[in-house]
């Protein structure tokens, strides 16, 4: 994929076929976004390297085994070793990692995580199930590993490292399988394993690491962190990798939320070692909970600073789509349908005579543009838009339907009341002052008025057709003057 400014292709995919895909969809054929490209690339970046660098030290460890280096599989001095079959499982993991793609499901990553799940299965059966010698029989250097189990240090490959490894063969074979989601769930859990140990080694309890070597427990959290890249351009993780607001709050508590327990933690554990009260557990659940009450709380003001910009930018968006940009009035989009809900109302109310509909029409406006200019004639329509807001009521509508063309929506108006103020319009936009035009043509602008009221129209379009109709008439005798239908003239003259 290149990158060129704003745009981006995609060799082999149709961009035409792509603007009507779903998100999903080009996740699922390997496009990435470009509001998450960053992120997302960096953490599928990772894949390859973490997965070279576990199977490089995997294979160190099996070297230490063989050329009997101690320093190279027990970091520690009388701590735990990563046992050969653990280290193995590494280097299979590794090798998994390696191949993996994101384009593709490969056949070599389903192989080197599957043997990498035999592997620890066979030792967690031996622990939890039933003692079949199999995993010794797997286990490479198994004489190396007896005799120093015999010598009393620890190198048996413990229950919470097999289960870290299995956990990750897991999540590389639903990666494989296409199931992303699963996948992401096991890496999930294989990550909490190996993160333990190492809080373990950090307060020194014994406990949270078990048999799990300083090596090992590194090297979970590599492989765990490399198989969640791997599908960081699906579900959770494209969620904590997003740029947008959500994803930066998520990623900030998680950092906190870790970091902030994890040294409060070893403060309290190294105060109870040399004080022996249990005072201080009291003041650490305090010192949490006033730590995830002031997090949420920083994170809800961050929300609404951010979703306050967003109201204000939608209502923006919203005034721009009704407005006409010109005059500032309402457009015939929204003109329409604040007419339709008071025609409605009407009609629920039977009172069509209080509802009326003036079409205004500039005239001779062609002649006005083409004489003095298409700005003269913006000028026109500009202060014919005021003229119109400063004569009708505030509860009443105006907006420009078109060209020339101005709408006025009166409510409330008895047929008397619409042709004083229809009247009024006609004389008022006829006086006004246009710089450019009156000034040096000396015609006034003057305007066609066509007036509809709601009787006996049921719908929108009749009313529309009716103001339309009066308005024709008006133009065709001789403009500047007020047309109503035969029957309100009839009405106004009896």
């Amino acid at each position: 994929m290149t990158i060129k400014g704003n745009a981006f292709a995609i060799p082999g995919f149709d961009i035409r076929r792509m603007v009507r895909t779903t998100p999903d969809a080009l996740a699922d054929a390997g496009v990435i976004l470009p509001q998450t490209l960053h992120y997302v690339r960096f953490a599928l970046a990772l894949v390859r390297p973490v997965g070279v660098f576990a199977a490089t030290f995997g294979a160190v460890v099996m070297l230490g085994y063989i050329f009997d280096l101690e320093v190279l599989y027990r970091p520690i001095i009388g701590g735990p070793a990563t046992n050969p079959l653990t280290a193995l499982s590494i280097v299979m993991l590794g090798l998994g990692l390696s191949f993996c793609s994101i384009r593709s499901k490969t056949r070599v990553q389903l192989v080197f995580a599957l043997v990498a799940m035999v592997l620890t299965a066979a030792r967690l059966v031996d622990g939890h199930v039933y003692v079949t010698g199999l995993s010794a029989l797997l286990t490479p250097f198994q004489s190396a590993v007896e005799a120093q189990l015999a010598a009393g240090k620890s190198n048996a490959m413990g229950l919470n490292s097999a289960w870290t490894l299995f956990l990750v063969s897991l999540s590389l074979l639903f990666r494989s399988l296409n199931r992303p989601a699963i996948s992401q769930a096991f890496a999930f859990a294989a990550l909490s394993l190996p993160m333990m140990a190492i809080t373990g080694y950090a307060y020194g309890l014994d406990n949270f690491y078990g048999q799990m070597s300083m090596m090992t427990a590194s090297l979970g959290v590599f492989l765990s962190v490399s198989s969640l890249a791997m599908t960081a351009h699906r579900g959770v993780l494209r969620a904590l990798l997003s740029p947008y607001i959500g994803g930066r709050i998520a990623r900030l508590q998680i950092i906190l939320g870790y970091v902030v327990p994890f040294l409060l933690g070893f403060l309290l554990v190294r105060t109870l070692v040399h004080s022996g009260g249990v005072d201080m557990f009291g003041l650490f659940v305090v010192m949490i909970s006033w730590f995830i009450i002031i997090l949420v709380a920083y994170s809800a003001v961050v929300q609404e600073r951010v979703d306050h910009q967003r109201r204000i930018a939608e209502r923006t968006l919203i005034t721009e789509a009704l407005q006409d940009p010109l005059t500032k009035l309402p457009n015939r989009r929204q003109f329409l349908q604040s007419a339709d809900r008071e025609l409605q109302r009407c009609m629920r109310k039977e009172i069509g005579d209080d509802l009326w509909v003036l079409m205004i029409d500039v005239d001779h406006f062609k002649s006005i543009n083409d004489t003095a200019g298409h700005a003269t004639g913006d000028r026109v329509l500009a202060q014919v838009g005021t003229v119109l807001a400063d004569t009708v009521r505030r509860m009443d509508l105006v907006a420009r339907v078109g060209g020339e063309e101005f709408a006025v929506m009166l409510l409330c108006s008895s047929s008397y009341g619409v042709i004083r103020v229809a009247e009024d319009i006609r004389r008022n936009i006829e006086g006004m002052s246009v710089e450019g035009w009156t000034d040096v043509q000396g015609k006034p602008v003057t305007v066609s008025i066509g007036c509809a009221s709601a009787t006996d129209r049921s719908d929108l379009k009749s009313l529309f057709a009716a103001a339309d109709e009066a308005l024709y008439r008006a133009k065709e005798s001789g403009r500047n003057r007020v047309s109503f239908g035969p029957a309100h003239v009839t009405g106004l003259m009896s």
